[in-house]
């Protein structure tokens, strides 16, 4: 089975509305069940310095998520987009996925960063989405940033069915560990033999390459830029695999499937 991925980068601002008409035009590229991925905190903006959380203007966040609601099902695409979400006062940094039909998925970030500790809310939960491509399921795991240097999240995903990685991250201040960054994202596409698609915010010193790796650990596609930049791939979904998985020693180490 093929899916369509259309991937964007662009220099996310603290602006919601200016933020929200980049993806406005990046989504005139879009087609027909194409699953579209943009940066974490895409929406909102996003910054080491959480100073920027207090101009947050909540109103917008939630005028635009919901017009990227409705242009997920107008366009009958899957869109997944990054925002700073302050709810029962509390901040989570969050992951938003919608849907053709009119759902809306959300992963709250699982392992926040140092300097988010205290400030943002732990996710507390780690699930695959299934998104319906015409007669088709298909199982995606959603991962934030940081989560990348948790492999044994990944694991869980992969062992509960999730075929395609999706990684938002807005990792801009540090290019020398680019590479670093880079290596781990191909880790966890071998490891796991899944797809990974790593969309970062377009900026001069990215610590991350927006990227599509196959489960064999091949680069498909990838960006390093500091401007505006899109990519289309179809990926053939026949080529993930469980065969290490299956050889895992769960003798020794197990993880837990989910409960159904």
């Amino acid at each position: 089975m093929y899916v369509s991925i259309l991937g964007a980068q662009f220099p996310v601002s603290f602006d919601v509305q200016e933020n929200l008409n980049q993806i406005m035009d990046i989504l005139k590229h879009s087609k027909e069940y194409d699953l579209v991925v943009f940066p974490e905190g895409c929406i909102s903006g996003y910054d080491t310095n959480l100073s920027f959380l207090k101009e947050i203007d909540n109103s917008q966040v939630e005028l635009a998520l919901t017009k990227l609601k409705n242009e997920a099902i107008q366009r009958k695409i899957h869109l997944w987009v990054g925002s700073c979400i302050y709810e029962n006062e509390k901040w989570f940094n969050a992951a938003l996925g919608f849907t053709p039909e009119g759902k809306m998925h959300r992963y709250n970030k699982v392992n926040l960063a140092t300097h988010e500790r205290g400030v943002f809310s732990f996710g507390s939960e780690l699930k695959p989405f299934s998104l319906e491509f015409k007669d088709q399921i298909v199982n995606v795991g959603v991962q934030l940033c940081r989560d990348l240097k948790y492999p044994e999240q990944w694991r869980y995903l992969a062992m509960n069915k999730v075929l395609i990685f999706l990684h938002l991250i807005n990792a801009k201040n540090n290019s020398s560990v680019q590479s670093i960054w880079k290596s781990q994202l191909i880790s966890r596409a071998t490891e796991n033999q899944r797809f990974v698609i790593s969309v970062n915010t377009a900026a001069k010193s990215q610590e991350c390459p927006t990227i599509v790796i196959n489960p064999q650990g091949k680069i498909l596609k990838e960006i390093i830029s500091h401007d505006t930049q899109y990519f289309r791939i179809k990926i053939d979904l026949d080529s993930v695999s469980d065969w290490y998985i299956k050889q895992s020693r769960n003798d020794l180490i197990k993880i837990k499937y989910a409960k159904k």
